[in-house]
């Protein structure tokens, strides 16, 4: 027999794959608009790097279109061009190029064409034979964005993960628009199932896990960058896989997860003092307070040990303060090992999941940016990057600070007719201002609430830092990685402060409606037994309406002159005389039974 139980089940789940699919549908078909079939916002920077990566990887994407190739063919400075640029020209006459398609940089020294696929080999075989090898090099695929020194880009002052997608995208499915796009949309499918199993997590509440999924469903931010090929939509993901993996109370897969967040952008890291906080935590209770605290210091310097060396590597700093941490760093461990070997256990896990696994999941999507340049280049590239980060960039006209995104202020726009504008939702961002009073009150019914509502504070506060510290060009699409926290804290909080009795009795009458309509004897009954249960519990608790008072206890006191209580079973003693003394009066019965009734009286 099928239950009520398994009935909610199945309408939950349709209800989660309806708003999954309708969000899903509406970004499949924006991405893939014939009016979109172009660079959108920034993938005219992050496209063109994943597709330089692939080249110096020895990969190449392709292009194909009406049965035609595109092949960018780049020199090697702006002289080369101009005399070989008639090679180029000849090759697409003879090869029967597509002429309309053929594009002239401008601003950097190439050439795109279109060669039908079957004489594409021809063609690469005459520049060959007719210009010098070191002159030129092709690069098959879309078209460049004309823009400086764009063909050697290689977008090193963001991390790789977001571009490890797009080119496996291109090597997949092809070099297309659409096809950059997909990956994203895919994983905005992964970010909404993420959100919602936290939530129901955190209150086991298809209600609140619903809520939630709706506000990540319907957030502009999230369509935006899901619909373009940007790294922000990866920035979120992973947030919410990391969220995701702490709320469940997996500590190592939540320090590889907030490593692979900020493998995307370095944004993905601003919740890591939450699970350095639960680590904290798991420390005290194993081993006390003053070993979790000699713990923090070890991690401390041993995370300060690995910032100096890559400094060093860089040719940033001196050796001697690697040298220095390093010497400090064993002293520590070597300390804490011969005082507290009790607790070598709980150190292992703390900076296991403290140190060491952030730190895989960062560097494991940055191997192919490592064999193109080298390690230390790379390194080098990176910690430049924190001055670029922390640079203003000039103006801009879509600046947006952090404050102004809590009421969408200055939204960035992507593109205009069809447009497509990375706007924040106020609903969703000024709610966690309110929630901070609310917040004390759930976490006694729901203590994981404060997972992802301390990642969103955590994240916002980095964010007021960058600015402080002189980041000042800041985007509203950098919201991004604030929403799936938000809306897993929005579903938990609005599902235990509000009353929902009105809608549960308005659900049982659509229920009971539709069983009587339909005849299903199943819902009539579950309504029936619902209803009568919440009278029996309504009138267990309903007081009465003249409170019995409870009577005293009878006590027996012995007063002079009063009648001594006698057991009838032992009956009343006889009086005898005694031997001796004076003679003592006795008095008849008859007197002596007025005399006690007189004194009863």
């Amino acid at each position: 027999m099928v239950t009520m139980r398994q009935v909610k089940l199945v309408l939950f789940i349709l209800f989660a794959a309806g708003m999954i699919g309708a969000s899903l549908w509406y970004a499949f078909d924006t991405a893939s608009r014939a009016d979109l079939n172009d660079y959108v916002g920034d993938e005219v920077w992050y496209v063109p790097a994943s597709r330089n990566m692939l080249h110096r990887l020895g990969l190449e994407a392709h292009y194909v279109h009406n049965g035609y190739e595109g092949v960018n063919v780049i020199f090697s400075n702006d002289d080369e061009k101009a005399e070989y640029e008639h090679v180029v020209d000849e090759a697409i006459i003879m090869y029967e190029g597509n002429m309309s398609a053929t594009v002239n940089y401008q601003k950097f020294p190439g050439i795109y064409v279109e060669i039908p696929r079957e004489k594409l080999d021809d063609f690469m075989g005459y520049l060959q034979n007719n210009i010098p090898e070191n002159a030129y090099y092709t690069v098959t695929g879309f078209r460049y964005p004309d823009k400086d020194n764009i063909q050697n880009y290689l977008n090193l002052e963001h991390p790789l993960l977001g571009k490890d997608f797009i080119m496996l995208s291109m090597l997949i499915l092809g070099d297309k628009p659409f096809y950059w796009r997909v990956p994203g949309l895919i994983l905005y499918g992964l970010l909404q199932i993420l959100v919602l199993l936290t939530a129901y997590r955190i209150t086991k509440s298809y209600l609140a896990s619903l809520i939630a999924l709706f506000f990540v469903a319907v957030d502009p931010t999230l369509q935006a960058t899901a619909v373009t090929a940007m790294l922000d939509i990866y920035v979120g993901v992973f947030v919410a896989l990391f969220t995701f993996l702490l709320t469940y109370g997996w500590r190592n897969w939540s320090g590889f997860g907030i490593g692979l967040a900020g493998a995307t952008k370095l944004s993905g890291a601003f919740g890591y003092p939450v699970l350095f906080l639960r680590l904290l935590a798991d420390a005290k209770e194993k081993a006390g307070w003053k070993k979790a605290i000699r713990m923090v210091v070890i991690l401390i310097l041993l995370g300060l040990t690995v910032v100096a060396y890559s400094e060093y590597l860089a040719d940033y700093w001196d050796a001697k303060y690697f040298q220095i941490l390093a010497i400090l760093t064993v002293l520590a461990v070597a300390e804490f090992t011969y005082s507290s070997r009790e607790a070598l256990e709980p150190l292992l896990a703390f900076l296991t999941a403290g140190l060491s696994l952030p730190l895989l999941g960062f560097l494991l999507p940055e191997i192919p940016a490592i064999k193109v340049v080298g390690f230390n280049e790379w390194l080098r590239n990176f910690l430049g990057s924190f001055k670029w980060h922390l640079s203003y960039k000039g103006s801009n006209p879509w600046t947006s600070p952090f404050w102004e995104w809590f009421y969408n202020g200055n939204p960035f726009h992507f593109h205009f007719n069809p447009d497509i504008v990375a706007d924040t939702n106020p609903t969703l961002l000024l709610f966690m201002v309110v929630a901070i009073f609310a917040v004390p009150y759930v976490w006694k019914r729901r203590n994981l609430i404060l997972v992802p509502f301390g990642i969103f504070w955590s994240t916002v506060g980095f964010f007021a830092l960058h600015y402080a510290l002189g980041g000042k060009t800041q985007f509203s699409f950098y919201a991004t990685a604030l929403v799936p926290e938000a809306a897993v804290t929005m579903g938990v909080v609005v599902y235990e402060i509000v009353s929902w009795d009105a809608f549960r009795e308005s659900l049982l009458d659509y229920l009971y409606w539709i069983g009587r309509g339909l005849r299903i004897r199943r819902f009539v009954e579950y309504v029936e037994e619902k209803r009568k249960k919440s009278e029996e519990a309504g009138r267990a608790e309903e007081p009465g309406l003249i409170p019995a008072i409870p009577l005293p206890p009878t006590v027996y006191v012995e007063h002079r002159g009063l009648p001594k209580k006698v057991s009838l079973a032992r009956g009343r003693r006889e009086r005898k005389s005694r031997p001796g003394g004076l003679p003592k009066k006795y008095v008849t019965d008859e007197s002596s039974q007025t005399t006690n009734e007189s004194r009863v009286s």
